[in-house]
Order: C-alpha cells, then structure tokens, then sequence
C-alpha cells in the first residue's frame, strides 16, 4: 500500500505502509538521470534510497474488572474499556496522518500494532509477537505510551531498538529518562514539527553508518597533505560503521583507460558535457577538457559500484604526482561537485573527517556543501576555499544554482564549478568537521559574508566563502581547528541543534559555536 492509499484510510490504513520521498530513485549517472552502466547496483547503498523504517506502536491497559482506586478514579466497566481502546486504535491513522512521521523524505510506515496488557502492567509474550514480524526491518519504535510508562521501556528493552514519542508530558519524560538510564534509546519531540525532525536525524544517522567510502591511493594514510585526517579507519569502522575501501591507482587506471577506449561511454560523456555547458551560465574552458572530466566521472562510479561504495575521496598531491591528471587532463573537482549533486559525500585530498561531517551535514539539511581549506581573514571573518561546490546548495530537490565552468590549470584542464555564494537569499551557513579521532565534531553556525571566483579565469583552488562567526567568537573557532584540523564543510541555514543532536545519537562529543 502506498502513502496516500495508507493516509487517507482509517481502518484499512492500519494494514498499510508508507513511503515518504525518492526512496526508489534511479542509480545518478553525469546528469542525475538513469543509465545503463549503472543500474546494477545490489550491493551499493544509495544515500538517496536509505529508508527508515518505523513501526508504530500503541500501548493499552485493559482491565479484568471494575473498580475505583488512586489510579483509577471513575468506574469503567470491562466492556466499555475495551471498546474505547479498539476504537482509539481504529482512529490512530488520523493522528499518523497529519503527525511528524508523514512529513520527512525516506521514511517508511510499518503496519501500526496495539499492544495490550493488563493490571499486572506486563506485556505477554503473545503481544509482543505482534512487533515480532516486522523486527529485522525496523529501525524504531514510534510509541504511544498509553495504559501504563513501563510498557514503552519494555518495548525498547525486549527489541533493543529506539522508542520515539511524540509530546513532553510527565508520562514521555519519564519514559525517555529511565529507558536511558538503562542504556538504551529513547525520544521525546516536542511537537510534530519536532517529531519530523527526530525521524529526520535518526534516518540521517542511518545515512552515515552504512556510508562506504571509495579511496584510491598507493600511499594510504595519513595524507601527505591533509595530514589531519581520521586516521585509524579500523576505528571508524568499529564505532560509527564507516568503511573506507582503499584500491591502488593500478585499478583506477585500468579502468579510466578502457572508459576513454569505449566508444559508447564517450558519447554519453560527450552528452553530457553538451548538457552541463548548455546549463552553465559561463564556460572558461575548452568543451574537450570538460569530456575528459565526465569520462573520469564514469571511471569513479563503475569504481564504486563495483566495491559497493557510496562516497568518495582522493589524494591531490598523490593523485598529482601520479602525473596520471596531466596525463588525463582532469583534475577531481568537477567530480566531486557531480557526486555531491546526487547526495554522495565525495571529499578533496583523502580528507576523511571532512568527508564524515559532509555526510552528516548533508543529510541533515538535504542540501550539498561545499568544502574548502579554512584560513583567517580580516575584520572577524574566516574563508573556505576549494572548487568544489555543487549545484545543489539550495536542496536536493531544488533547482540547481546558477553555475560557470572554470579550468584548474594555466593550460586550460581541470574542469570545475564556479558558484557565486553570495547570489542567494540565505545568508546563515553551518560549517562542521570531525578530530582525526572521530570521536568529536566541530560545529559553528555563521553568516556568509563574502565569495569570489564568480567571472573570474582563476586558476587552482579559487570558489571561496568568507564567512563570520558569532560576535566575538572567531578567535575562539580559529583556534579551535587546532584540535580538529584544517578543511570544513559549510551548507547554506542554520543547522546546529540538529548537528547537535544527530552527534549526541552517534556518541559523539559536539563542540558548537553560535
């Protein structure tokens, strides 16, 4: 059953499921279109199909007799109880409706239960088997916690998976404050708009722990340039689930020379090199150079699709020094920013805590960031400089932002996107990035101040933000990156509690400035 047959049903809407957003979206190929060489994906997570799956859940306490007592303080008889409990499951569907769960891309409502108990407030194990069938696809909980505070713990004890509740009353606190004190998981949203934004972050962290990162190097880490890097990848595979398959140049290599060998890829490179220039508000460099970048484009993808991976870095220096880009005329910038555009974190110079806080930022705000090399500037202000933004700064779901096409070379090669920051109505930005622990996340909610790069024949790394901290506080962030390294990440609007809390679910320290 879909979303809306589920939606508008009542009683049949019970049976049904939900699924909220593109979560079935074709595999991106150059211009976020389907394409055959990419559509067997089995053993690829696409960022954009991850599905949380929530079951919802509503307790009830159903009495064996009648009777008045301190919890009790009106005479119901058996038959009456059971009535009202069977029809305030019935109208539940209303509720889900126009609730927070309906209200959030990439999530999926399971087939709602009822569990019911009785005045020894203990579950049977014959109610709990109604959660049973769906347990291996659910990722949490969304409990109505009626009858009885202890039944929604021993949901979340018996399943070991979070409970979400909607309301902060004194029976969701208290709930939340226990099942926490036993190591567990436990939410409580303010209002649907907040619930939206827990089943939000929840589906974002799922997001980030089934990212698998693509890192082609002979070297490995740490970097010879980004030496504040994560580096202890068994680590981070260990704690947050992230994995980073790394493969020799040898591989990559083989597989961009057959890409420039077939005459079948070149033309769809050739097409979409027609596309992205037809688009692009100004081009400064020769259409060829642009062919080459969507050939190593299609090299990338076939190479994450076939080690299963759904982000991306490379080295800059050791990549340089390969001469492999001279000798393929490309550079990786264009390349990250199409990735970026179909929600792949793809990150510069094998940078992989800023790789993590690009996966978290975008999918907190479904919008791309751009990332960039941070140094000091006048007059309370910092920038972030590299050439990789992407056109969809403003939301996956957005039309693109204006773009150019620049040359990250004196001869003319190395296609990159140019993006004129300041050219938008959104002014507030969140930069964020990982210690090379990946144990702590920085994160500084400020305000776009400045760009440049906009018609401009500039050469390297020359697509900057100048951004400006809180009053008073950029010293404070300057000196803060000592701890954390160089490269940030930045998105357009003010996504610090959702960092915050998205963090706080990872086990993660937040460290916010705003």
């Amino acid at each position: 059953m879909n979303r809306r047959d589920f939606l508008e049903s009542s009683l049949a809407g019970i049976g049904g499921a939900v699924v909220t957003g593109n979560a079935l979206a074709q595999a991106p190929n150059d211009q976020g279109n389907s394409s055959p060489v990419l559509q067997k994906r089995s053993a690829v997570t696409e960022p954009a199909d991850v599905v949380l799956n929530i079951k919802p859940v509503m307790t009830s306490l159903l009495h064996t007799d009648t009777w008045e007592g301190p919890c009790r303080w009106n005479r119901v008889t058996v038959g009456e109880e059971r009535k009202r409990v069977r029809e305030s499951f019935l109208h539940w569907p209303q509720d889900l409706r126009t609730g927070g769960l309906g209200k959030v891309k990439g999530v999926r409502v399971l087939q709602p239960a009822q569990i019911t108990f009785k005045e020894d407030f203990v579950i049977p194990d014959s109610e709990f088997s109604k959660l049973s069938a769906d347990i291996a696809t659910t990722d949490a909980f969304y409990v109505a916690p009626y009858g009885s505070s202890v039944s929604a713990f021993q949901i979340a004890e018996r399943f070991q998976k979070p409970i979400v509740m909607r309301g902060l009353g004194c029976r969701q606190v208290d709930i939340v404050a226990y099942t926490r004190s036993k190591g567990l998981e436990a939410y409580a949203a303010t209002d649907n708009e907040d619930l939206a934004q827990w089943v939000n972050l929840l589906r974002a962290r799922k997001v980030f722990q089934q990212t698998r990162v693509l890192f082609p190097t002979d070297a490995g880490l740490p970097a010879s340039c980004s030496v504040g890097s994560v580096w202890d990848l068994d680590e981070v595979k260990e704690r947050l689930g992230v994995v980073i398959v790394q493969i020799p140049f040898k591989e990559m290599t083989k597989e961009m020379t057959a890409a420039m060998a077939n005459q079948a890829g070149i033309e769809r490179a050739e097409r979409s090199t027609d596309d992205l220039l037809r688009r692009s508000n100004k081009t400064m460099l020769d259409r060829k150079y642009v062919v080459q970048s969507f050939l190593f484009h299609q090299t990338v993808n076939n190479l994450m699709q076939r080690h299963g991976c759904n982000a991306f870095t490379i080295e800059c220096f050791e990549f340089c020094s390969s001469r492999l880009p001279e000798q393929w005329k490309i550079a990786p910038c264009l390349i990250h920013s199409l990735l970026r555009n179909t929600e792949h974190a793809s990150s510069c110079e094998g940078d992989i805590g800023s790789l993590l806080a690009m996966r978290l930022l975008m999918s907190v705000s479904g919008k791309s960031c751009h990332q960039g090399n941070c140094d000091p500037r006048p007059e309370e202000t910092f920038r972030i400089n590299h050439s990789v933004p992407s056109m969809k700064m403003n939301g996956f779901d957005q039309p693109d932002v204006p773009f150019q096409l620049g040359r990250f070379v004196e001869s003319g090669w190395g296609t990159k996107v140019v993006v004129d920051f300041m050219d938008n109505k959104e002014k507030a930005v969140t930069v964020a990035r990982f210690n090379p622990k990946a144990n702590k996340i920085l994160v500084l909610r400020g305000e776009l101040v400045g760009a440049t790069g906009w018609n401009q024949d500039l050469v390297g790394c020359s697509v900057e933000a100048r951004i400006r901290p809180p009053e008073g506080r950029c010293d404070e962030f300057l000196r803060k990156r000592l701890d954390y390294g160089n490269h940030q990440q930045w998105v357009y609007g003010d996504w610090t509690e959702q960092m915050r809390r998205v963090g706080e679910m990872l086990h993660l320290e937040v460290d916010i400035i705003s």
